[in-house]
């Protein structure tokens, strides 16, 4: 099916601000709660109540919140995590990364989740950082480049117009200059235009394996083997492509490379979070070599307390803990059949569509998949009537669909037939 014709993606203008078996599926009601008339639960929290009550209150504070399982939901790009992550989180609560001396077992965890992930993405030996997410580890990783800058001037940081938007949160709060790098016509990073400005020796590049927006995957393997010859280090943001990337140029989908396999790569975020089945909160920041980690290091005030590499001080073990197990739960082989089974229901999304007569914007890397049509915004307001979450690009104009373990064949059929609908609706 030849895609429609996006919006002009390459305007350089400031952006604005394992599948489960059947027998494995999460067991949630779908959406049992009907939404109910506004309601608030207490005038005052001066006494306290038992806890049926209080567990009440939250089941009626969550009456209108969808289920991942349920058949709505085609925006996100997180899920339900998978057994026995959410077993291991919930015994686990206590658990903090921030004080090794009670919870020595926590270091030794996140050395065997830095090996997984490390072997993954190319590099067994990496050095590792447990982040929040994805967002931390890219500040982190451009707190670095900041920190070994010894140039004149703040650190030049290159970019393209399909970073995730917390880029622009982290170029606000350090004191880097970025170089903004327009995209081509298939919203990756302008290969060319990206090579010339690393020529001119930026501190740090930075691309992406999975953009948020459209699922892109930036050619990172003419780039970043470039950048090693002028010692420019890159940065690859693969919180989306992280768990889908290695196993996607396995299966023949003439991708780029993601990680440390590719020369001049020299750290990666990833998202366990997001195609992993790990629970939020758990993201990495990842390493070629740990020594790089040193510009981090945040000495702590207390004697014998570890000294910190991340943001965060008090964060939670559990969630380190519950990446362990499913990792190790799902083993390479668990992510290959997760990878299989994702770009499967990207396929049958994609026939779907075509179909429908539904164009889609541009031919996709991973699991965005946009659908050109007249005036999105109305189109998603229409989906939500309709009670299905899809989301709309305000940047690019089309709406965007993200294809999920959660889906089945028969919800993706239901979604497109309801948004044929809506589009037929919204052009009358």
């Amino acid at each position: 099916m030849a895609p429609a014709t996006p919006s002009a993606p390459g305007a350089d203008t400031t952006p604005s601000r394992t599948p489960y078996p059947p027998s494995a599926r999460p067991a949630h009601p779908s959406n049992a709660l009907a939404p109910t008339a506004p309601w608030e639960p207490w005038e005052s929290w001066d006494d306290g109540l038992a806890t049926p009550q209080v567990l009440e209150e939250i089941r009626r504070l969550r009456a209108d919140d969808h289920d991942y399982a349920d058949g709505t939901v085609f925006n996100s790009i997180s899920s339900e995590p998978f057994e026995p992550a959410r077993q291991v989180f919930a015994e686990h609560l206590s658990t903090n990364m921030g004080d090794h001396r009670i919870f020595p077992s926590l270091p030794r965890v996140t050395a065997l989740v830095t090996r997984m992930l490390g072997d993954l993405l190319g590099a067994p030996d990496a050095g590792g950082v447990p982040t929040s997410g994805a967002t931390e580890a890219n500040l982190l990783a451009v707190l670095a480049a900041v920190r070994n800058h010894s140039g004149p001037g703040r650190p030049r940081i290159v970019l393209a117009r399909n970073a995730h938007f917390s880029f622009e949160k982290i170029l606000a709060m350090l004191p880097v200059e970025p170089v903004w790098i327009g995209l081509d016509d298939r919203f990756r990073a302008d290969t060319a235009v990206f090579r010339a400005a690393v020529a001119s020796r930026p501190a740090l590049a930075v691309l992406t394996s999975g953009t948020s927006e459209c699922g892109a995957v930036d050619d990172i393997g003419t780039i970043a083997p470039y950048a090693a010859s002028l010692g420019v280090p890159v940065h690859v943001d693969g919180a989306t492509g992280g768990f889908l990337v290695p196993f996607a140029r396995e299966f023949g989908h003439p991708i780029s490379g993601t990680g440390f396999e590719i020369h001049g790569v020299e750290s990666v975020s990833v998202d366990p979070h997001k195609y992993g089945g790990a629970p939020i909160p758990s993201g990495y920041l990842l390493v070629r070599d740990a020594a790089a980690l040193e510009p981090l290091r945040s000495p702590s005030h207390y004697q014998g307390a570890a000294d910190h590499f991340g943001l965060l001080g008090t964060r939670p073990g559990a969630a380190l803990l519950a990446t362990y197990a499913v990792l190790r739960q799902q083993g390479r082989a668990g992510y290959r059949a997760a990878a299989r089974e994702v770009f499967r229901l990207r396929s049958a999304t994609l026939e779907l569509l075509d179909r429908a007569g539904l164009p889609v914007a541009f031919p996709p890397d991973l699991m965005v998949v946009g659908v050109a049509c007249p005036d999105p915004a109305a189109v998603q307001s229409e989906m939500e009537r309709r009670g299905l979450i899809v989301s709309v690009s305000r940047r690019f104009g089309f709406v965007r669909l993200v294809i999920h373990l959660h889906q089945t064949d028969e919800q993706l059929a239901h979604l497109v037939d309801q948004l044929a609908e809506a589009v037929k609706e919204v052009s009358a």
